[in-house]
């Protein structure tokens, strides 16, 4: 691979020599362990030290400024969410950002035709604050809205009085508030919450996640109405049913499952519906009856249904089927199922007693639903008794959309879609499959400009997950949309581990079974190359959280099949993650350490513990964010250092700190722009690569159309 241009002048890094600990009877060496201690100067002066030198490269890549110029047009774009209707009269709230707001803004509008009024602007606040959520109160009169300094981590809930604008003085005990949900006579709410300082031993303040309740002016402190008392590493969601007669209740497991209960709201009595940790289950209450998405004896998700007065009794109403049914919604008496078919998604119509009446088309191959902390979350949305059905849309090359639909007319009608200046008829999504070394059938999308040759030369940027049931599904974004107008290719491997088929498919790479998903991936790189699309030299790895282990792993495995890899917020030390305090439970997804047979099978792949001297490493570019929640931030950092002093030939290696950023981003427009022009940037200098100008891509689609690149495509079984 040809060597990037530019110099990288690194620091040398002091190796204590004398670092290490044994396990299991091995002595393992941690030369690098004081770079754990971030607060320290000498920690401090070093990030200093390799951020100057990642800059002094990525700030001189030819054609920044047009990488930036493509990064901001596709990132400032308007954004606006479906109503919430509260309060008396028709009023609505909605969120919305013009294309020249750093932040989402929360607004009102008091009735259909009435102007649009903001209520809250994190705008005006200092950079580094995010609003989190907010959440109206059922009279519209109070929002509960939680404030993050630098992510979106350990937000703290404030009150707002909508009328006047005033902050209520009253503050909900506990750290880390999420997860709100109001009484439906607007008295208080509840919310999830970690326990005071001193409510728990030490080092356990990120545990004991509970649900609690805060009444508003009552002058007492929240109760804690539901939490586990004897699995500190559980946490908890609360969702008030549309009836206003229950709260639902859920204790997770992670994301491998989870437990639900009601709370009645007349007599706080508890009633379970899913008491035991067995499947992922979604609950919604309609009428007299309960509705529970579950993977129960279903592994691809089946729909039950139970009487209020017997809620465990569950039959069921739409049985499993060849497509991943992720989530159901009753939205205007009717049950919209979103099935996950070959990761993309399908949403199909049903009758209240499960009869299918017809499937929704939806604009193109893209996804609906999204996921998030609390599950997988759907986006069809809308009440019980309304009229009106919302659908959220997204695919590769288009942005989070919303679509009305009329059932009456089977009409989808666009509500908001922005134009980010993409034209979308101009690529092509082609789903391939390819085989893994042990003979397991993965697949895997790959965009493009529909004009440009397959000629074996192409920059093509990889992507992948492969863990905690999380799947890789359509999704805009920026710099994946700038990407592909620089003329590059864009391709998702859906590895096992992700949640694109299933809880069988998340569990065929569990624990002693994770070498299943980079295996998954390697092949994905070898098949690009074989299929005609580039080279290894032209080929970048990335990967987030997750994401950024699988992407060093694959490094670390087969150096010779990337030429540049980007690793952001990544876990990169598999024989100590427990420690860092956020990550103790991943236990259930990537296995124990202190368990003799899992530390060992650790221990063989660990990003950090396997650095051979001997291999040629491609260029890689590891992405810490110093303030992360998620994932332990001085893993890169050691990972860095370890391999400018013992990687070999290959390299080189950057250091690219964020800074008041979370495990999630930056939370201002501004900064996510930055941080994607600094991933293109290093990609143009990884693989030898200039932006091309406005008239030269336009230049060469013209030179690629009139050469007849019209190769056939391969699509989906």
């Amino acid at each position: 691979m040809k060597k990037p241009s530019l110099p990288l002048e690194v620091p040398t890094t002091r190796k204590d020599p004398h670092s290490g600990y044994t396990l299991h009877g091995r002595r393992f060496d941690d030369p690098y362990a004081w770079l754990e201690r971030l607060d320290d100067a000498e920690t401090r002066n070093w990030i200093a030290a390799q951020e100057a030198a990642a800059r002094a490269v990525l700030d001189e890549v030819p054609g920044r400024d047009r990488l930036r110029t493509a990064v901001t047009r596709s990132s400032r774009h308007t954004r606006l969410s479906p109503p919430v209707p509260a309060g008396p009269h028709g009023h609505e709230f909605f969120w919305q950002a013009d294309a020249d707001d750093e932040k989402l803004a929360l607004m009102l509008r008091r009735g259909k035709d009435a102007p649009a009024e903001t209520v809250l602007d994190p705008n005006t606040w200092e950079s580094d604050r995010a609003l989190v959520f907010a959440e109206p109160s059922p009279d519209g009169a109070l929002v509960a809205f939680g404030k993050a300094v630098g992510g979106t981590h350990d937000a703290v809930i404030h009150l707002l009085d909508v009328a006047s604008g005033r902050l209520l003085p009253e503050r909900p005990r506990g750290t880390g508030h999420s997860s709100v949900a109001w009484r439906p006579d607007s008295s208080g709410f509840f919310y999830t919450a970690c326990p005071e300082p001193g409510e728990v031993p030490a080092g356990e303040e990120a545990y004991w996640h509970a649900v609690y309740e805060h009444r508003i002016g009552a002058g007492t402190p929240a109760r804690r109405v539901f939490g586990d008392d004897r699995e500190k590493d559980y946490w908890c969601s609360v969702r008030v049913s549309e009836c206003g007669r229950f709260a639902v209740l859920y204790t997770w497991d992670y994301v491998h499952a989870n437990s639900v209960h009601l709370l009645r709201l007349a007599d706080d009595a508890l009633i379970p519906v899913a008491p035991g940790m067995r499947s992922l289950n979604q609950v919604q209450v309609i009428g007299d009856s309960l509705l529970v998405r579950t993977d129960l004896d279903a592994p691809r998700g089946r729909l039950c249904v139970a009487p209020l007065t017997e809620p465990t009794k569950w039959r069921t109403l739409i049985p499993e089927s060849t497509d991943l049914l992720q989530t159901v919604a009753g939205v205007g008496g009717r049950l919209y199922a979103v099935y996950s078919h070959a990761a993309s998604h399908r949403v199909r119509v049903h009758a209240e007693d499960g009869t299918y009446l017809r499937d929704l088309a939806l604009p193109t191959l893209g996804s609906v639903n999204r996921n998030e902390g609390e599950g997988t979350v759907s986006g069809v949305s809308g009440t019980w008794h309304g009229d009106e059905v919302y659908v959220s849309f997204t695919s590769y090359v288009q942005p989070p959309s919303l679509y009305r639909y009329d059932y009456a007319a089977d009409r989808l009608s666009p509500y908001h879609v922005p134009d980010v200046g993409l034209d979308v008829s101009a690529y092509a999504t082609d789903q391939v499959w390819y085989e893994s070394p042990d003979g397991t059938r993965v697949s895997m999308f790959v965009i493009h400009r529909k004009d440009l040759p397959r000629d074996g030369h192409r920059p093509v940027r990889l992507c992948g997950y492969g863990g905690f049931n999380i799947p890789m599904e359509p999704r805009y974004s920026a710099v994946n949309a700038a990407w592909l107008e620089l003329g590059g290719v864009l391709a998702f491997a859906n590895v096992r581990g992700g949640g694109e088929y299933g809880r069988t498919w998340h569990e065929a790479a569990l624990k002693t079974q994770r070498q299943n998903a980079f295996d998954d991936y390697i092949a994905a790189a070898r098949r690009l190359v074989s299929a005609g699309w580039t080279t290894p030299s032209k080929l970048a790895s990335r990967g987030n959280s997750n994401g950024g282990l699988l992407v060093a792993v694959a490094a670390m495995q087969a150096p010779e099949a990337f030429g540049a890899v980007y690793c952001r917020v990544p876990v990169l030390d598999m024989l100590q993650f427990p420690k860092f305090s956020h990550l103790g439970s991943a236990t259930v997804e990537y296995g124990s350490p202190d368990d003799p047979v899992e530390g060992a099978y650790l221990a063989g792949y660990s990003p950090y513990h396997n650095v051979r001297p001997d291999r040629r490493y491609p260029v890689m570019a590891f992405v810490p964010a110093l303030n992360d929640r998620n994932a332990p931030p001085y893993d890169p950092l050691k990972m860095v250092a370890l391999l400018q002093a013992e990687g070999g030939p290959g390299g080189p290696y950057l250091l690219l700190p964020l800074r008041a950023s979370g495990h999630g981003g930056g939370t201002t427009m501004k900064a996510l722009i930055e941080q994607d022009v600094d991933e293109l940037s290093f990609y143009c200098w990884a693989l030898g690569l200039t932006p091309p100008s406005p008239d030269e891509a336009e230049a060469e689609a013209e030179a690629a159309a009139g050469a007849g690149a019209g190769a056939a495509t391969e699509c989906a079984d």
